[in-house]
């Protein structure tokens, strides 16, 4: 064991743009520095008393024995004294409240005299079998020694009773969270854009995690000012030609008539001809640019530059779009077939994705009628029989949208969503007329919405009803 007077840490410096590895040595910590616990030595298991309550019901008197025998070999700390397993089936959407409710009522031996935390000494390992929530409780004493009042190492043992209490095996979930809360190797991942040296640098690694912070900064501007170069040297060549076109262009797409050039096809044209308009005074704050401009001009003007980068973009996506769907009115047989291929995939997709049978039916009637199109490319009412086809189509989506993926409230982030727009890269024709958004596009949103609530469900909660109460652990739901 080193002494805290002479422990040192070797410090790994990540140099942007650069292989070389830069090594220093220096005290870690100040003479007279409390060293932290030793971890118990493997198969050192301290002997602790084991409890279990389960008021669901789900512990058989085998799964019971497993729990004592087992737990009885993992090497805890001294701290730890009792364990305490408890099984509910209360429903309650805090686990922390039930927990804690049936404690100073049932059983005061585990909170503490005052009755404001939990008993010294004791590991509480929790499961709502109602309500799909884990929980991992301790006194202050049991808390300091396994580090898990909160944070990383609470979240990873969380997470380890989770897989098992999915497949309804309650005592091995119970298990494995006392298994993992007694292993600090097992960590949560660290948060999404925090870098793995952060912590450690802003907790003491001193100049040298500073110098490291401060690289990392400066690569973070070089790459702000690369990314505003790249798009301004984009819009510096793109501005002029779409300019010059715009009148054209504009003619085209009002001479439009088919019955997909709808009021809100031509609203979505509108909002991006006048919002490329607008860029004259954009282009006006950021003409004086150059090639040999300093990296901190083109940061300072980097939001203008991605203003302009992004209309300039749409508007040609736009064009490119407009000229497809001029196409198409006018017989090219290409993009007839193109388009109705698109819609093909799309409905196949609808087809195998619903559970409901008749509509999986209807979706594969609407795809023959499709294929019978393409095979009639030059017909006098194409157009007009591509927008039944979408009109259609559109019923069967939302049918399947409304009794299949309404199990879940849209995301916080859902914002206004809506079927992709002229300007968009994913437009195809048909898509918003109506109100018509395709099956991929819809079931995207359903999935991220399952992906969110899943998330919001297992972050890990750490907070009771009871204000008074502050006991250390938490809960999250699988």
């Amino acid at each position: 064991m080193i002494s805290s007077v002479s422990r040192l840490r070797l410090l790994l410096v990540v140099l942007s743009g650069a292989a070389a590895l830069l090594l220093f040595l220096l005290p870690l910590a100040p003479a007279g520095a409390q060293a932290p616990a030793p971890a118990p030595a493997p198969g050192q298991a301290t002997a602790v008393g084991v409890g279990i309550t389960d008021g669901a019901g789900v512990l058989s008197p085998g799964d019971q024995d497993l729990l004592r025998t087992e737990t009885e070999r993992i090497a805890f700390p001294p701290q730890v004294q009792q364990v305490e397993y408890l099984v509910f089936d209360d429903g309650n959407d805090n686990l922390n409240d039930t927990t804690e409710r049936f404690a100073q009522a049932e059983r005061p031996d585990l909170v503490s005299e005052d009755r404001e935390k939990w008993a010294p000494g004791t590991l509480i390992v929790a499961n709502d079998v109602e309500s799909r929530q884990v929980g991992i409780y301790c006194g202050d004493d049991v808390c300091a020694a396994l580090d898990i009042f909160e944070g990383r190492h609470l979240d990873g043992s969380l997470e380890a009773m989770k897989d098992p209490m999915r497949r309804d095996n309650h005592a091995v979930g119970l298990l494995a969270g006392a298994q993992a809360a007694a292993d600090p190797t097992v960590l949560a991942p660290e948060s999404e854009g925090m870098p793995s040296w952060l912590p450690w640098a802003l907790g003491g690694a001193g100049v040298v995690g500073a110098g490291a912070i401060g690289a990392a900064v400066a690569a973070s501007r070089k790459k702000e000012a690369t990314t505003a170069r790249e798009r301004y040297d984009r819009v510096s060549r793109e501005y002029g030609r779409v300019a010059g076109e715009l009148t054209g262009l504009d003619i085209r797409a009002n001479s439009l008539t088919s019955p997909l050039a709808d009021d809100e096809l031509r609203s979505q044209w509108e909002d991006v001809r006048d919002r490329f308009l607008a860029l004259d005074t954009v282009m006006g704050r950021i003409g004086d640019l150059r090639p040999e401009s300093k990296d901190s001009e083109f940061r300072e003007k980097a939001a203008d530059i991605e203003t302009a980068h992004t209309t300039v973009d749409q508007m040609e996506t736009a064009e490119k779009n407009i000229d497809q769907l001029f196409r198409m009115e006018q017989g090219d047989a290409d993009v007839r077939r193109r388009q109705l291929g698109e819609l093909h995939e799309d409905m196949l997709a609808a087809a195998l994705g619903t559970e409901d049978e008749r509509l999986a039916a209807e979706a594969k009637a609407l795809d023959a009628r499709a294929d019978e199109l393409s095979k009639d490319t030059q017909a006098a009412d194409f157009m007009d029989r591509y927008a039944r086809l979408v009109v259609d189509y559109r019923l069967v989506v939302e049918a399947i949208r409304v009794r299949e993926m309404s199990d879940v409230e849209a995301a916080d982030d859902a914002g206004d969503r809506h079927a992709p727009r002229l300007y968009d890269r994913d437009w195809r024709a048909g898509y918003g007329y109506n109100g018509f958004v395709p099956f991929y596009v819809v079931s995207s949103w359903h999935a991220h919405d399952v992906q969110a609530a899943e998330a919001a469900s297992s972050a890990t909660n750490t907070s009771y009803s009871n204000a008074s109460f502050s006991g250390g652990g938490g809960s999250s739901g699988y």
